[in-house]
């Protein structure tokens, strides 16, 4: 009995001693297996830094090259809207001889006393090409009556008035006109002393 006793005894401390070495109290050997797969845990953890790290390179590039589009884009609008208007612009200023024209013929006739079919057509013409052109933004500078202003106003001669306190314009000898409020053409005008 005693053997059975002492047997039992050592099956005892062999399970004590497996427990204390699952339960890390004994210092247990590494195996290998356990090693390389510290190691593998590792590298895969180095190589997942690395590539959230090109991943935050690879967004920001995108960011840069999105805004750098879309800086493109606008700009090539700007400039394309900037063309058009500037076709208008010299179309325009090309076409306001003819306005010159159109306006003395108009003035000539009516201080003749003609009245006329033909008249009643070149003003009729006139006006459509004003209002067609009053769309694409010219607009006629007012000068007479109108102090002096020299970024609207081009001053021929200084005139004596009764009419006018100094510094306005008495006459204009020539219209001047606007595009969608910027100057093309300064009024050529008389200014009283």
């Amino acid at each position: 009995m005693s053997n059975v006793k002492e047997n039992h005894d050592n099956e005892t401390q062999e399970m004590d001693d497996k427990a204390k070495s699952a339960s890390g109290k004994k210092p247990v050997k590494e195996s290998k297996v356990i090693k390389e797969l510290k190691q593998k845990l590792e590298e895969n953890e180095a190589n997942l830094n690395k590539i959230q790290t090109e991943n935050e390179k690879l967004k920001d590039q995108l960011l840069r090259k999105m805004a750098e589009f879309d800086n493109y884009k606008r700009r090539t609008e700007k400039e394309f809207i900037d063309n058009i208007q500037s076709a208008s612009r010299e179309l325009i200023e090309e076409l306001l001889p003819v306005l010159d024209d159109f306006e003395r013929s108009i003035q000539h006739a009516e201080s003749e006393g003609v009245q006329s079919p033909l008249l009643e057509g070149v003003q009729l013409v006139y006006k459509n090409l004003m209002k067609t052109l009053t769309k694409r933004g010219l607009s006629v500078i007012e000068a007479v009556g109108q102090e002096f202003n020299p970024d609207e106003h081009d001053a021929l001669v200084q005139v004596d008035s009764d009419k006018y306190e100094s510094g306005y314009v008495v006459d204009e000898h020539l219209k001047g006109y606007r595009l969608n409020d910027k100057v093309i053409r300064h009024a050529q005008v008389l200014v009283s002393k």
